[in-house]
């Protein structure tokens, strides 16, 4: 964390000596700065340089997540920030962008867009519950209304606490650092223009989560996945140290499948080829559900601290993970007699709507992190954080301000030499 706050430090400073260099060149000569034309770059200079400062002053870190429709994205979400907001269905949902900002205020804004079919503006007060279905309210009237004729995407920001900035120890980022999580259009929806558009200048900006199904990596699925994805890449110029791959619902996987060692590591070669990657990428084992159905039932609060989930919302899900994910449960207790019976007498608990405690719900969690590969994820998140924080975070609030400035001093130096 001081590696980052450094960087952090060091850029705001140059960001301050670069406008302080300014304002004392216009203080020094006004005539030359009189000039309508450089006038008008001074001022496109000045929008986007308080810009650059406002964000270095309250940085946020973004992670967004990527993949082929129904690879479990929106699960992958809920899972990341403890509670359940993102829609959770079969079949496309994530059309537009959704962005969930950690905030102790719980609201909701829907952007105004040209002939909107569906609700927009701004909410406060509003339970986990009026989020999420708010939300898919929106999702459902914007596939419906797309069906007869095109729309602008919904843009939906939710602001609710999230887990990785509740318990800083998971991403370990210093204090004052935001957190974002934007749950982009699935990756078959590239095709259309304007989602390419979106997703594009989403994963710019941020660290991408690329979600494949497992049930998906068949030669047609597979081969379509990494052309689309493809495209997001090359707009990336190729870099893809912000990218980790997960291989989704493993748990899916049958006794006659290959192993899934093999799996990954002929998947792996494959995205290296088709992305022309300088070397093999990261991909993830992952049970999105198991994890969500865990983290939800703790919530987004610290895991050394007490949750403030309700008993009636934690038997809820852990009814639904019980029931989801038993198969997951057998297979990693089954060499361990007195676990297996540990989770069969919660399993049982559960069930007679017994109340289940904070203690017995984290070694639960601690199981689900293990079995799941959330660990392993925030593990690597951590790692990735250290070593590209600079692009992910501060390089974003940068970029705006150098076309700007460009366009300013060569201004000048016509009007200098002309």
């Amino acid at each position: 964390m001081p590696v980052i706050e450094s960087k952090l430090n060091n850029t705001r400073n140059l960001l301050q000596e670069l406008g302080n260099s300014v304002s004392s060149l216009v203080n020094s000569s006004p005539d030359v700065f009189a000039d309508s034309g450089i006038q008008s770059c001074l001022q496109d200079f000045l929008t986007v340089y308080q810009e650059a400062v406002q964000r270095l002053e309250n940085p946020s870190f973004r992670i967004a997540t990527l993949g082929t429709t129904s690879s479990g994205k929106s699960t992958i979400v809920n899972a990341l920030i403890g509670r359940k907001i993102a829609p959770i269905e079969a079949g496309e949902m994530s059309g537009g962008v959704l962005t969930i900002k950690h905030s102790q205020e719980q609201r909701l804004m829907i952007a105004e867009t040209e002939d909107a079919a569906w609700d927009t503006g701004e909410w406060t007060g509003l339970s986990d519950e009026d989020l999420y279905q708010r939300i898919s309210t929106v999702m459902h009237s914007y596939h419906h209304a797309r069906k007869k004729r095109e729309y602008v995407a919904p843009q939906i920001t939710a602001y609710v606490p999230l887990l990785p900035a509740c318990d800083a120890s998971l991403l370990g980022l210093p204090n004052g650092i935001g957190v974002e999580l934007i749950d982009l259009p699935g990756l078959k929806s590239v095709q259309d223009r304007a989602n390419l558009a979106t997703i594009q200048k989403q994963v710019n900006k941020a660290f991408s989560l690329v979600a494949l199904d497992y049930m998906q990596v068949d030669d047609e699925h597979r081969k379509r996945l990494l052309e689309e994805l493809k495209k997001v890449v090359e707009y990336l110029q190729g870099r893809t140290d912000s990218m980790i791959f997960i291989l989704n619902r493993v748990d899916n996987r049958g006794t006659d499948d290959l192993p899934l060692s093999e799996r990954i590591d002929k998947l792996r070669e494959e995205i290296k080829e088709v992305l022309s990657l300088p070397e093999l990428p990261d991909v993830l084992p992952f049970n999105a559900r198991l994890l969500y159905y865990a983290q939800c039932a703790w919530g987004s609060g610290a895991f050394n601290q007490p949750s403030v989930m309700s008993q009636e919302i934690r038997l809820k899900l852990l009814k639904a993970m019980f029931q989801d994910c038993a198969g997951v449960i057998k297979s990693n207790t089954k060499d361990n007699r007195d676990l297996k019976n540990w989770f069969r007498d919660i399993e049982d608990r559960v069930e007679d709507n017994e109340a289940i405690d904070d203690e017995t719900m984290r070694q639960i969690l601690h199981y689900s992190f293990e079995w799941s590969g959330g660990r392993e994820l925030w593990d690597r998140f951590r790692v990735r954080v250290q070593e590209s924080f600079a692009e992910l975070v501060i390089l974003p609030a940068l970029l705006e301000v150098f076309d700007p400035y460009n366009a300013l001093a060569e201004s000048l130096e016509i009007r200098i030499h002309p």
